[in-house]
């Protein structure tokens, strides 16, 4: 973990990793999460280096707690940080919800790491649609760099905005190693944290919701204009007539197909995609005659740019999920043919080279305290219980 500390250099670290080094620059105080695949490595990273850095970090009993001593961390002045794979947000979601009516104080960032594939996930559900639940703002890194980009940059966000912000990640953002251009990293005292009172604002009875809920579509307005002008939104014109619109991992696979059949396109990268730069997309439906929307899961995007269409009369077409699957992650030979296809050109293909994996079954991961209680339950029922496991 150590490489995490390099300062001022590039340093090949994995999405996860470079989450939190972003963290660090970005002036983190706290940190908590209840570990889980694919995103444990961020834990992991904190609880090794917190103390030298002069950070508070926790493993909490689950992610409601977590998420919630995170809130308290941030209402009282403290930036705050708490990381959950996809599902683990389900458990928290209770304090998640409310705490975009109260808003922040501190800079808070949410980390929810999805599972596209259900590599270690017992469903993979787009955690996207939290952010239009919950009416939060959202930033989908790339690769590595941005995984770093983002984090540092959503306290400022969150501080700005007075929000939380949701960084949400995809197993192969996650678990990729890039490298990452880090800067200065100064150890701090730890700061101790100050709760003031606001009665009218952190007891959210429902006299106190209703106003709250007037100010949050307030605050939601500024995010909206703070997107316009994201940094992590880029636009890379051309003279076709075609449009392709991205983000997260789907835009490296989009760029890397666009050089290999030789294709030129409009391609829109949105790095902050909630709530959506309306005006940004606006523009580029219009210069446009055809969109493909590349995106893993759900047509979150594809969606919001239909109604965005519908909206403003424009004759453009829009794809998306007519090319691609909205189930599993996507592979680069897969969206290039899909671009291919959309297109409507000729192009020659690689071919997909097939190698046969020993199956393997899915186990525990090291020090799950499931494990104990699993095998606690099989001493004590004398191997009578059932798990959903059995064959018999």
């Amino acid at each position: 973990m150590k490489k995490i500390l390099e300062k001022n250099k590039k340093v090949l670290l994995l999405g996860n990793e470079s989450i939190v080094r972003g963290a660090l620059e970005g002036g983190i105080d706290f940190g908590a999460s209840y570990p889980g695949t694919p995103a444990s490595e961020i834990g992991d990273a904190f609880a090794s280096i917190a103390k030298e850095c002069g950070i508070y970090y926790e493993y909490s009993t689950n992610e409601k707690v977590a998420m919630e001593i995170a809130v308290a961390a941030s209402a009282s002045n403290l930036r705050s940080l708490t990381c959950m794979k996809h599902v683990g947000l389900n458990v928290a979601s209770d304090a998640f919800m409310t705490t975009a009516y109260t808003g922040v104080r501190g800079g808070l960032v949410i980390v929810t790491a999805d599972d596209p594939s259900c590599h270690s996930s017992q469903n993979e559900q787009d955690n996207r649609y939290y952010s239009l639940l919950a009416n939060m703002p959202m930033l989908e890194p790339s690769d590595s760099q941005e995984c770093f980009d983002m984090s540092k940059e959503a306290f400022d966000l969150s501080e700005k905005l007075e929000m939380p912000v949701l960084l949400r990640t995809t197993t192969r953002v996650s678990h990729t190693s890039s490298d990452v251009m880090v800067g200065k990293l100064e150890k701090k005292e730890r700061k101790k944290g100050f709760f003031e009172k606001d009665p009218k604002r952190f007891v959210v009875v429902p006299a106190v919701a209703r106003g709250s809920h007037l100010k949050l579509l307030e605050r939601m307005k500024k995010a909206g204009a703070e997107s316009e002008h994201s940094p992590f939104n880029q636009l890379s014109e051309s003279d076709s007539k075609l449009g392709i619109v991205t983000s997260g991992v789907s835009y490296l696979y989009v760029k890397e197909a666009l050089e290999d059949l030789g294709l030129k396109a409009n391609l829109l990268k949105l790095g902050f995609t909630h709530p959506l730069p309306e005006n940004l997309c606006r523009n580029f439906l219009k210069r446009v005659d055809r969109v493909l929307v590349v995106e893993e899961l759900e047509p979150f995007l594809e969606n919001q740019l239909l109604a965005l269409k519908a909206k403003e009369n424009l004759p453009v077409e829009i794809h998306g999920k007519d090319f691609l699957p909205v189930y599993h992650e996507f592979e680069f030979l897969q969206v290039e043919k899909a671009i291919a296809e959309f297109s409507g050109g000729s192009f020659a293909f690689r071919e997909k080279v097939e190698v046969e994996v020993p199956k393997r079954q899915p186990v525990l991961c090291p020090g799950c305290p499931h494990r104990n209680v699993y095998y606690i339950a099989r001493q004590l029922t004398k191997g009578k219980a059932i798990f959903p496991n059995d064959n018999r």
